[in-house]
C-alpha cells in the first residue's frame, strides 16, 4: 500500500502545473497540480475549504497580515478560511490540492432546515486533519478528473453532506438538533419511486425528488434513507442497474446505447456501475443467456 501510493505520487509530481474546475449548484471545486515552488505571495478565496494531498516538510504563510510563520504540512491537511485573509508566502515543492467554495446563503439555508445552526460563521482553522473533509475532497478530486461523469444527484450528495459537517463541527454557533416530523410515508416514497422510474434517464437532483413530497431536500434525504435503507443517488444507480439488466437480456440494444439511456455520461462509467453492482460486465451478463 505505501509503495503504491508513493508511486501515484511520483505520476503526480511528473505531470506538469493544471488545474481543473466546475461549478454546480451551490458549489465550485477547483483541483490543482501546481510545480510553482519558491518565494511568492498567493491569496487563498475567503470562506473556501481546501485540502492538501502531498505532504511538505515546509510551507511558509500569514494570516491577516501578521507574522509570517513555517511549518509542516501533513498529506491531507484541511483548511478552512472563514474570513480571514490567508496568504502563502513560500513552498519547497510541488503541491496537489482541491479548494472547495460552498455559496454563503446556501449554507445559511442548510443551516435553518436542518435546525443547526444560526447565524452561520464558520471557525478559521488550518493545518488540520479531518477524515469526513478529505474523503469529499477525494472524491470531487475523482469527479473532476473523470470529467463529472456521475450527475447532479452525486455532486449534491457529497454537498450536502459537507455543509451538515461544517455546521456541526465548524461553526461558531451550534444549536443542537431538533427531530422535525417529515417522514416518508408509503404514498409519498411511491411518488418518489416513481417519478425515479419514469425519469432513469434523466440527470436528477434531490430538489427534483424532494419537490415531488414537498419536503425540503435536507430533510427528504434523511427521510428517503431511513425509509428505503439507501440514500437516493445510490436508489438511483440500482434502478438504472436493473433496467439496464432488462435491457441486456430481453434487447439487441448496444451496451452503449443501453448507457447513454440509462443517463450515463459514457460506457465506461456505466460498466464500472454495473460491475460493482452485480459482480460482472454487461457483456458477460448477456452471454449468459
Amino acid at each position: 500500500m505505501i509503495e503504491s501510493d508513493r508511486t501515484m505520487e511520483l505520476q503526480v509530481l511528473q505531470q506538469p502545473s493544471f488545474s481543473l474546475k466546475a461549478c454546480w449548484d451551490n458549489i465550485s471545486v477547483e483541483y490543482c497540480c501546481l510545480d510553482e515552488v519558491g518565494e511568492f505571495d498567493f491569496a487563498m478565496p475567503s470562506q473556501a475549504i481546501s485540502v492538501a494531498f502531498l505532504p511538505h516538510e515546509r510551507v511558509t504563510w500569514s494570516v491577516d497580515g501578521n507574522q509570517s510563520q513555517s511549518t509542516p504540512l501533513p498529506p491531507g491537511s484541511v483548511f478552512i478560511y472563514g474570513d480571514r485573509n490567508f496568504v502563502w508566502h513560500k513552498r519547497e515543492r510541488e503541491s496537489e490540492y482541491v479548494n472547495i467554495l460552498l455559496d454563503q446563503k446556501f449554507l445559511a439555508q442548510v443551516a435553518l432546515e436542518s435546525s443547526l445552526s444560526a447565524p452561520v460563521e464558520l471557525q478559521h482553522r488550518v493545518i488540520f486533519l479531518d477524515s469526513t473533509i478529505l474523503y469529499i475532497a477525494q472524491m470531487f478530486k475523482l469527479e473532476l478528473l473523470n470529467g463529472s461523469v456521475a450527475g447532479k444527484l452525486y455532486v449534491e450528495s457529497l454537498r450536502n453532506l459537507l455543509a451538515v459537517h461544517l455546521l456541526r463541527n465548524y461553526n461558531f454557533t451550534v444549536a443542537k438538533p431538533v427531530l422535525v416530523n417529515g417522514a416518508l410515508d408509503a404514498f409519498k416514497l411511491n411518488k418518489v419511486k416513481d417519478l425515479i422510474e419514469d425519469q432513469l434517464h434523466e440527470d436528477l437532483s434531490i430538489a427534483d425528488m424532494a419537490a415531488v413530497v414537498h419536503m425540503s431536500q435536507f430533510h427528504f434525504a434523511r427521510a428517503f434513507k431511513t425509509a428505503t435503507g439507501t440514500s437516493p443517488h445510490r436508489y438511483l444507480i440500482l434502478r438504472r442497474m436493473e433496467r439496464a439488466k432488462i435491457l441486456l437480456k430481453v434487447t439487441k440494444m448496444s451496451i452503449a446505447q443501453i448507457a447513454y439511456g440509462l443517463g450515463f455520461a459514457n460506457q465506461s462509467h456505466f460498466i464500472a456501475q454495473f460491475r460493482k453492482a452485480f459482480g460482472t460486465t454487461p457483456k458477460n451478463y448477456r452471454d449468459s443467456f
